[in-house]
């Protein structure tokens, strides 16, 4: 994929780069996650702050042209985008799955103070068993004498 950027407006009231271009490709139209990547190795920014807004291809051609936004912080990316619907359930879905963890983490370490307490228990008991066998030893050594 070859991408050619031909126009840069900075927006500092938004924090923004507005970039839009062109863009050859290969085999299908490449998707956004891949421009994005593309986009923020050539404008060495991180990928998280690259949004593709706009794709169009050329009916017939290996070519498109492209809009994109590139924030300068991820606090101006969430001032200024829209949560899309998928995007809101895989945050409530990651979110779910952090905290089943946490609650899973708080089990495993409730468990195992129980089998720590239930171990020491069992030593404290073998301890005194220990010291019942003494006495009862030494008995039958006294009866025969």
């Amino acid at each position: 994929m070859k991408v050619s950027i031909q126009e840069k407006n900075d927006n500092p009231l938004l924090n923004r780069l507005e970039v839009s271009g062109s863009l050859e490709f290969e085999a299908a139209t490449p998707s956004n996650v891949k421009l994005a990547e593309t986009l923020a190795k050539e404008l060495k920014k991180n990928v998280e702050l690259v949004i593709v807004k706009h794709i169009y291809t050329k009916f017939g051609h290996k070519t498109a042209t492209f809009n994109a936004l590139i924030y300068n912080d991820k606090a101006a990316k969430d001032k200024t985008e829209m949560l899309t619907k998928h995007v809101k359930k895989q945050i409530e879905e990651d979110n779910k799955k952090a905290a089943e963890a946490k609650d899973a983490e708080k089990e495993a370490k409730e468990a195992k103070k129980k089998a720590d307490q239930e171990a020491k228990a069992a030593t404290e008991v073998k301890k005194e068993e220990v010291k019942e066998e003494k006495p009862a030893a030494e008995e039958p050594a006294q009866k025969a004498e």
